[in-house]
């Protein structure tokens, strides 16, 4: 699951995106599984690499990485590029986790439904990477608390989200309570490149790329 648009889906499109159901968001990847490399290809989305390279930065590659909305493994090959050889790949739709074993990057595959608990122990991952996943999430406090919880002390989440859907969800003001709660510090970078060679979303629609470090 990842929130780069389907061919043809643009800002018009975007109340009824986000509203979908958890069903409905898998079956769009599902269907859009077997092209979607190719097309973010072309848009030149570079999200997945700007997170390995936080992680890889952090030095927090050398245990179990969990790559949270892994989609068709385009965030673990940026992984697997940037070091990390023992990767959990969870995802929502089960067409683009086949398309993701395929890659040979990771260590195993889940499907994993973000939006509830997570099947896992607390303190298992030393890190977690959630790259153009937000957007279709809603509310992400509740996902963003389950990622620290199964996120060891000293370790980091590291995501995305958009501009446009940054102010929406209220991302400050959630940042801001996990950080004054104790529960983790934050570092979130300035509007970067999202799909610049995108027809409608190019310069309009960038990212925010945070990462919270595990208190």
């Amino acid at each position: 699951m990842s929130d780069d648009q389907q061919p043809g889906a643009g800002p018009s499109n975007l109340s009824a995106q986000f509203a979908a159901s958890t069903e409905d968001v898998a079956d769009m990847y599902d269907g859009w599984a077997d092209s979607y490399d190719d097309d973010l290809d072309g848009w030149d989305y570079t999200v997945p690499d700007r997170l390995a390279a936080r992680l890889a930065a952090a030095g927090l590659l050398d245990g179990e990485v969990l790559d949270a909305g892994c989609g068709t493994g385009r965030s673990g090959v940026a992984l697997r590029e940037a070091g990390a050889t023992n990767v959990l790949g969870a995802d929502l739709s089960p067409a683009s986790l086949l398309v993701a074993e395929r890659r040979g990057v990771y260590r195993s595959t889940m499907a994993v439904d973000l939006k509830q608990p997570l099947p896992f122990v607390d303190d298992r991952f030393i890190a977690a990477m959630s790259a153009g996943v937000f957007s279709y999430v809603g509310d992400p406090e509740p996902v963003l608390r389950e990622l620290l919880r199964v996120v060891r002390a000293g370790g980091v989440v590291t995501f995305s989200q958009r501009t446009d859907l940054w102010p929406m969800y209220d991302c400050d003001a959630v940042i801001a309570r996990l950080v004054d709660e104790g529960v983790c510090t934050a570092d979130v970078s300035g509007p970067l490149p999202y799909l610049p060679l995108h027809p409608e979303f190019g310069d309009e629609i960038g990212v925010i790329e945070t990462t919270l470090t595990v208190a």
